[in-house]
């Protein structure tokens, strides 16, 4: 994530939830035991919710977190990548489990 707000403890632990699992440090992420090819903007949006440990994170937020604060991208966009983990990640992407749209609010990662 560029570096910003990153402690030096968020990039050494790996993040587990459900069967899916997070390396900061090496930027791998399985999902039961098998590698997830995420694009690095999908791994970026997926630490951001990781760092906010369970709190809601607005689009805003993560728009300013991932593509900073010059990039000129609409919350759409934020839409997609979140559409796209979920793809990936969640059992059934329709009815996450994980990764949670609180409404007209943001995002958050259940544990």
């Amino acid at each position: 994530m560029h570096g910003e707000g990153t402690a030096a403890g968020d990039v050494r632990k790996v993040h587990r939830f459900g069967v899916i699992e997070v390396d900061p440090a090496s930027r791998a992420v399985r999902r039961a035991s098998q590698t997830v090819e995420l694009a690095p903007k999908e791994l970026d949006l997926l630490l951001a919710l990781l760092r906010a440990r369970g709190a809601v994170v607005s689009r805003l937020q993560v728009m300013r977190e991932v593509w900073g604060y010059s990039a000129s991208v609409v919350s759409r966009t934020v839409d997609t990548h979140i559409a796209e983990l979920r793809h990936k990640l969640e059992e059934n992407p329709s009815s996450p489990r994980h990764i949670i749209t609180v409404r007209k609010t943001g995002y958050r990662i259940k544990f």
